[in-house]
């Protein structure tokens, strides 16, 4: 009897948050985390015709922690490091200021999410970190790879694609009886998060100001229904990134690789399975140099 009503009780929680922050996000009511300060300055700089690799060098610079996560990235040969660097301004002269932009925004993103870890909830923005990391490199390797899509644009994409966990994580923290009972609130984010992140993270892409092609990224990464195109686009590439993840990037399911997406990639699923396992290695080492 008693754990009916308490399976019963956390329905009702779970019914009662999904419906807020439903609400919240439908009214445009759902508080929005304020973009990394990194961010805007690097746009600023980017967009400055007489901005040099100095004046983006000088920002990265003050973060010690995007600095040498930018540093590891410059020296990975899947970004064309031929010679080792050890300073900002020799990556930032290696990689370009285009693709250093993309790199830091994702960067400080990422941190971003890491520095928002909530009581009772840190291994669901643990998981969410890794997520984004990994879609991230698999959807670069990708880009890279097999398309002629910028790899560094798909490579932000992966990144972002999740990035509406964290406010609706901040939002269900702020519920007072979930907020008392840390392991109620886990559960509780479990089911909502998959359901609302996608729309949430649409918001939050808008209001940071992101290109449109990186704002279908929100929805389109796990939409199966979405309208496709005859040439690959950065929604196939991070949306194959994704299912893969999900799969465990383990041996491709075989109902996976049937899906038009998977086919832009690869035909068939024995060509999926040799054709993953090529990249394998290099999309480990492009997640091992974006991650701490």
């Amino acid at each position: 009897m008693g754990s009916e009503m308490n399976k019963s009780t956390l329905t009702q929680q779970v019914n009662a948050a999904l419906a807020t922050l439903t609400d919240d996000i439908r009214s445009n009511k759902l508080e929005l985390p304020s973009p990394p300060d990194i961010l805007i300055k690097v746009r600023n700089i980017a967009n400055d015709e007489q901005s040099t690799a100095d004046d983006i060098a000088e920002l990265i610079i003050q973060d010690a922690h995007i600095s040498g996560r930018l540093i590891k990235v410059a020296n990975c040969a899947l970004f064309g490091a031929r010679h080792h660097v050890t300073s900002v301004k020799a990556a930032v002269s290696r990689l370009g200021i285009a693709k250093v932009q993309n790199l830091i925004i994702g960067l400080s993103i990422a941190q971003n999410l890491m520095q928002s870890k909530t009581r009772g909830l840190e291994s669901f923005f643990d998981n969410s970190w890794q997520q984004s990391n990994t879609v991230a490199a698999i959807s670069y390797v990708l880009a890279q790879k097999t398309t002629t899509i910028d790899p560094e644009q798909a490579l932000l994409a992966g990144m972002v694609h999740n990035i509406g966990t964290l406010p609706l994580l901040l939002r269900l923290n702020k519920i007072p009886e979930l907020r008392i009972n840390p392991k109620v609130l886990m559960m509780v984010a479990d089911v909502v998060v998959p359901k609302l992140y996608a729309n949430a993270g649409k918001l939050v892409m808008e209001s940071w100001n992101f290109s449109t092609d990186i704002i279908n990224i929100a929805k389109s990464h796990c939409d199966f229904k979405r309208e496709h195109t005859e040439t690959i686009t950065l929604d196939d590439i991070v949306f194959t990134a994704h299912q893969i993840y999900l799969s465990g990037e383990a041996d491709l399911p075989e109902k996976l690789t049937t899906n038009v997406v998977f086919q832009k990639f690869w035909p068939t699923h024995e060509e999926a399975v040799i054709g993953f396992h090529l990249l394998k290695q290099d999309i480990d080492e492009v997640k091992n140099d974006i991650s701490d």
